[in-house]
């Protein structure tokens, strides 16, 4: 459970960001409580400092698959994307103006996208089914030609957790010449992640998901493959991202990637029982309630759901005010009225899309976390229907 100066409250919307863990926090003190140091400099203090970084590249490598030396740290998922995206169809030769990507895609890939159709460039967006699967064979189909540029992917998506086909489209870029960028900032540390297996020769994460601070990320860049940076202004990351590194974060980064990986197997397994103590009570409690995606494969921690009738945000704002925290889909839409972009591309109603409701689990989430919502939820959902005189 998330530690709140209200200890009773839960936390249930780790997709949004987890909570730093305790190793990451002493971590973080213990380099800031220090002397310091550039880790551009030559002297003892910018040594050590370099070390904490490249200690940190070991420990983010060991949980992606990827070589130390095609960590690049940025200060997020988003720049990680953008920094692909912009740095490809900035580079990119004129009879080359396409970019592939699918409609789940995060706002981050469909925003640096929209970058490139000011530079010239046309996106092409491939629907996915009722499933949330992108369509494998319509995608397939874009890359043909010589004028793809680009096509961009996620592992998992952030509000239904279904995970896509990536080696399939990752092969037929790989055999077409077109690089490939991967979005897995969801899947990194709630399963088994290597760009190699999916012939990606670019993958974003993210260290606030994996129970790191907030602002710290990385983009996956295959050996071969340059880039127009992003941030000019330096040599650091090989001048692959100028400024000066933030070794804090970095090196909390770094412990949250490796305590991720040390831990997979048995807290996947926890996660995938948590998921289902929810979901069949869910089933149980409210027989009219409808699961997204679920017969699809999904990440072990993400459980979206719609209750007819009753508002997701209405029901967020209810269940904060009871003390749990939980999210109608991606928090980088906060304050957004629209509905879902994920769950319209599925073929749902604006009114069931606006009616769902996310709920993912994470390092801190205890079975007691899952029990305590389920016990207030009813009377949660019956409060708001009776208040909308349903």
């Amino acid at each position: 459970m998330m530690i709140h100066a209200d200890t009773q409250r839960v936390y249930l919307d780790h997709n949004a960001t987890s909570p730093v863990r305790p190793e990451v926090l002493e971590t973080m003190q213990r380099i800031l409580a220090g002397p310091g140091g550039n880790p551009s400099s030559m002297h003892s203090e910018g040594r050590a400092a370099r070390k904490q970084i490249e200690d940190a590249r070991l420990q983010v490598a060991g949980l992606t698959g990827a070589k130390p030396s095609e960590v690049v740290f940025t200060s997020g998922g988003s720049e990680a994307i953008s920094a692909a995206v912009r740095g490809v169809s900035d580079r990119a030769p004129t009879d080359r103006r396409r970019i592939v990507i699918s409609a789940t895609e995060h706002s981050a890939v469909h925003e640096a996208a929209k970058h490139a159709v000011r530079r010239g460039m046309l996106v092409v967006t491939v629907p996915c089914g009722p499933d949330g699967r992108v369509d494998v064979e319509r995608f397939k189909t874009q890359l043909s030609g010589d004028d793809v540029a680009l096509a961009a992917l996620h592992w998992a998506n952030n509000e239904t957790g279904v995970l896509q086909p990536l080696e399939e489209v990752g092969r037929a870029c790989r055999l077409a010449g077109i690089p490939f960028l991967v979005d897995a900032v969801q899947a990194a540390g709630k399963m088994p992640i290597d760009p190699r297996e999916v012939f990606a020769d670019m993958m974003a994460i993210s260290g606030h998901k994996l129970g790191g601070p907030q602002g710290t990320g990385a983009l996956i860049v295959r050996e071969g493959i340059t880039l127009a940076p992003l941030v000019s202004g330096g040599a650091q990351e090989k001048r692959r991202r100028g400024g000066t590194e933030a070794v804090c974060a970095i090196a909390g980064f770094g412990v949250a990637a490796a305590l991720t990986a040390q831990r997979m197997k048995e807290e996947v397994g926890r996660l995938v029982r948590l998921r289902a103590r929810l979901e069949t009570r869910l089933r149980e409690i409210f027989p009219d309630v409808r699961f997204h995606a679920q017969t699809s494969q999904r990440l072990p921690n993400t459980t979206n759901f719609a209750l007819p009738g009753v508002p997701g945000e209405t029901l967020v704002i209810a269940l904060d005010l009871e003390g749990f925290a939980v999210s109608t889909g991606s928090a980088c839409a906060s304050g957004a009225v629209e509905p879902s972009h994920v769950l319209l591309a599925m073929g749902l109603s604006e009114e069931e899309a606006r009616s769902s409701l996310r709920v993912s689990t994470g390092w801190s989430t205890t079975g007691d976390d899952i029990d305590r919502f389920l016990d207030v939820l009813p009377r949660v959902v019956g409060q708001v229907r009776k208040g909308l005189g349903r």
